[in-house]
């Protein structure tokens, strides 16, 4: 066996395989017709074996092996070795597996320790399964067939290295495809592998493990795909090739070894979308892959670790229906489709791994960039998926399998194609201090933008990642910061049935994330528009039933924080949603936190907490009067009875660029004259338009704000839909208004007010106080008391008659002014009948 300096880390690893190899017999392993099972059950270790005993029970591995004399006897090469006749019982060494024909350019590889087994030992123990020379296991690559009919037993010393059983490494001079080596090994019972150099494979090698079966594979190697071994057209576009697939099996491991699919060497279809193997390619061929045993057991235990997978055809490595899987501090990059992906884990722990433009290729042209490709997916795995369609063993489901725990921790996506990290279907995922920059490398069309982290279908916490977008290649989509799509219910993706189940409310939490772009001023002023960077899309996208709080989001172009029901999956309106605590800045959005309806849900928006956010350095490069606002409710609400909205202890700061028709709105609030529950409270509004807008309600407080150098505290557009209702606005401090503090606009539609009150407010400006509370519109009662009115032109609010009211049926305190001349009145009552009312 070729040996390899170690540093502590792989010692450890090393020593702890031998440790675990020398437990296993040669007895405790049976042959299956797919491949190599482990037997049920560990027999204990037999002892080394003397070299002057008759071997009975061979064993694989045993520690005694590598420093045990072996009798003298040395052989060049395993051809030489064959044409000896060896007597049984003793050991002998080989220095090289090949004979080394050019010692300038070849070197020994591949020695091993060989225990000699007469025929009628070992075909009692493996089974007369030695084969011919052609075999793809026995005689051909592993055990060898001497010239007296005896056997040599390949024995590994505690881990077995693939050049002791065939392989050739690419720069050998006599390098050939390392296929059928490789399947040899994985097909005979040597469930640890090492290797060193680099090997080219033609096809894949396929190690089904069975229900007990382990393998561990490292070293500091790489595989790669020999050039030509995909080839597709739009005729034959089904293929796919991995390089290793595993198949069940107890626990398998891979540690340091790299995987190149060579992409450049195969061949695309022309036109074909969805080309490779399988229903839905991208989930399921990889040049490593992961699935159930040909007898359907899954595998238990996955650990992937310091591997590299680049360059794939379609994915990098996929787990299909897996148990607990481990994929730590491993290197992706130039992946087509994904860099790792799977479906139906038991649990995922995805840690500390990096990536380098994964869901991209220029083989695979802008006209199909539809689809989902990224550092990280995981998806359910569909009922309706069987090993016939796949072309891979799979485990029949009756229901759409999800996953179950999902942990994306640390890691770093750079440049991906369309997605960083995508997790679909999960009933608990945690997606933490991961970073992610760029994403949407060579991203030109599509439904919907790149987008740096997406969980759809579960309960997902998304917290404390860093997204960066700092350079955006001409014709690329702007990306996406954060979606997240909790729905309930059932989830119908394509026609045939749904995929996934997710019965019952998934709440979802967004937290602590910075999404930015780097901004930099350059040599402009803090308020010159030119000199912000604008590369994000939205900031952050969520459904129902989510919380988004404490986080920055900077430099987008569009919507920064956006809520929406989706029509597809959830025909419920928006509801039960936390905007808090978050900054936004450096935007030009059509508005800054938009909660926005899509298709036709059934039920009332409620129950939506906007509180603690700063919003500021937000700007328009075009005039406009209120298609610009801090929180913009859905048009689509104006029929609808909104309830339970809290929006409080917000600061909203416009960038006042010196136009303030480019500033924006604060609030506008869509809902029908049902609506109730509606608090707006204790907020900043500083060189905004109109601070609050509102179509109709039934009760509306607006109480404690502070507005500063806008065109109104309030502009209650009732004329826009149904009946006001309460109207309260109380202890609120305005300066620098231009036009009203309070304008009821109704228009000729004679809507009215129930109850209007104004008390302990403070107004200031070069506008008025009041405006359009006139006869068809005043409200059955109403008090103005203990106001601060500062304001240029004084108005108070009244009815107007011709000549001398008649103070039939007025309201106790109402000012009545008369049109004919300046006389005003006030309504006392003097007694309990209607018109027990006279002027003061």
């Amino acid at each position: 066996m070729s040996e390899q300096p170690m540093n502590d880390e792989q010692r450890k690893d090393s020593k702890e395989s031998r440790n675990i190899l020398s437990r296993r017999t040669f007895l405790s392993y049976a042959l299956g017709g797919s491949g190599a099972v482990l037997a049920a059950g560990m027999a204990g270790a037999v002892p080394f074996v003397p070299s002057n005993a008759t071997v009975t029970a061979a064993t694989y591995g045993n520690s005694g092996d590598s420093n045990c004399s072996a009798s003298g006897m040395h052989f060049e090469s395993v051809g030489i070795m064959k044409t000896a006749s060896l007597q049984a019982g003793i050991s002998v060494r080989t220095a090289s597996y090949y004979a080394i024909a050019n010692a300038v350019t070849d070197s020994p590889r591949g020695g091993a320790m060989y225990r000699i087994v007469t025929r009628t030992d070992y075909d009692a123990l493996r089974g007369n399964t030695l084969g011919p020379e052609s075999a793809l296991n026995g005689n051909g690559y592993i055990d060898q067939l001497l010239a007296n009919g005896n056997v040599a037993v390949l024995s590994g010393g505690g881990a077995v290295d693939l050049a002791s059983v065939g392989l050739r490494v690419q720069y050998d001079a006599y390098a050939a495809d390392n296929t059928a080596a490789m399947q040899a090994a994985l097909a005979y019972p040597l469930p640890v592998l090492t290797a060193y150099g680099i090997y080219v494979f033609s096809g894949e090698s396929v190690a089904d493990l069975g229900q007990e079966g382990e393998l561990d594979i490292s070293g500091d190697c790489r595989f790669r795909l020999a050039a030509g071994s995909i080839v597709n057209t739009d005729v034959d576009y089904g293929n796919h090739k991995a390089i290793l697939r595993v198949q069940g099996g107890k626990r398998f491991t891979i540690r340091g070894v790299a995987f190149d699919g060579n992409r450049d060497g195969q061949t695309y279809p022309a036109t074909k979308n969805n080309f490779g193997r399988g229903t839905v390619p991208r989930r399921t061929n990889g040049i490593l892959e992961v699935c159930p045993s040909g007898s359907a057991y899954r595998t238990r235990t996955v650990i992937v670790e310091q591997c590299s997978f680049e360059n794939a055809y379609l994915s990098g490595a996929m787990f299909i229906q897996c148990g607990n899987v481990t994929i730590r501090n491993n290197y992706s990059a130039n992946n087509t489709i994904n860099g790792f992906g799977g479906a139906g884990f038991a649990s995922l722990l995805f840690e500390g791994n990096t990536s380098l433009r994964d869901g991209w290729s220029d083989m695979y042209t802008s006209d199909r960039y539809e689809g989902d490709r990224a550092q990280l997916q995981i998806r359910e795995w569909p009922r309706d998926y069987t090993a016939a369609s796949e072309r891979i063993p799979v485990i029949s489901i009756a229901e759409s399998e999800r996953n179950k725990q999902i942990v994306v921790r640390g890691n770093t996506s750079d440049q991906a194609g369309v997605i960083g990290l995508f997790v679909r279907s999960c009933e608990q995922c945690l997606i933490t201090d991961n970073v992610i920059r760029n994403v949407g490398y060579k991203r030109r069309s599509g439904s919907y933008s790149p987008t740096a982290i997406w969980g759809d279908f579960g309960k997902f916490a998304i917290i404390g990642n860093d997204i960066m977008t700092q350079a955006v290649q001409p014709g690329d989509m702007l990306p996406d910061g954060i979606r997240v799509v909790g729905f309930s219910g059932n989830g119908i993706d394509r026609t045939g049935g749904p995929w996934i189940s997710m019965q019952g409310r998934y709440y979802s939490i967004v937290a602590d994330n910075q999404i930015t772009c780097g901004q930099t001023f350059g040599i402009g002023a803090f308020d010159d528009n030119a000199s912000k960077r604008l590369l994000n899309n939205k900031g952050i996208i969520i459904t129902s039933q989510c919380i988004v709080r404490g986080n920055v989001i900077e430099g987008c172009a569009n919507i920064p924080i956006e809520a929406i029901n989706d029509d597809n999956f959830n025909s419920e309106s928006l509801r039960d949603i936390g905007i808090c605590d978050n900054e936004i800045f450096n935007t030009t959005g059509s508005s800054i936190i938009n909660l926005r309806s899509y298709g036709s849900p059934a039920g009332n928006p409620r129950n939506f907490d906007i509180s603690g956010n700063k919003l500021y350095d937000v700007r328009s490069a075009t005039a406009g009067s209120d298609a610009r606002q801090m929180v913009n409710f859905s048009p689509a609400w104006g029929a609808l009875d909104v309830q339970d909205v809290k929006i409080a202890d917000n600061r909203f700061y416009c960038l006042n660029t010196g136009d303030a028709s480019k500033n924006y709105a604060g609030i506008r609030f869509r809902g029908s004259s049902g609506s109730r529950g509606i608090v707006i409270r204790d907020n900043q509004f500083f060189d905004t338009l109109n601070a609050v807008r509102t179509e109709s309600f039934a009760e509306l407080g607006i109480r404690g704000n502070i507005v500063r150098n806008g065109l109104r505290l309030l502009y209650a557009d009732i004329a826009a839909g149904g009946d006001a209702g309460k109207l309260m606005i109380d202890g609120n401090s305005c300066s620098g208004i231009t036009l009203q503090c309070v304008n009821i606009n109704a228009g000729g539609s004679g809507k009215i007010l129930s109850e209007l009150t104004a008390i302990g407010n403070s107004w200031s400006g070069s506008g008025s106080a009041y405006s359009g509370v006139t006869p068809g519109v005043s409200p059955i009662a109403y008090c103005l008391d203990r106001n601060i009115n500062t304001m240029a032109t004084k108005v108070v609010p009244s009815r107007s008659f011709s000549g001398t009211p008649v103070f039939n049926a007025q309201y106790l305190g109402e000012i009545i002014r008369s049109a004919d001349g300046s006389a005003q009145y006030i309504a006392v009552q003097v007694g309990t009948g209607v018109g027990d009312w006279k002027m003061l």
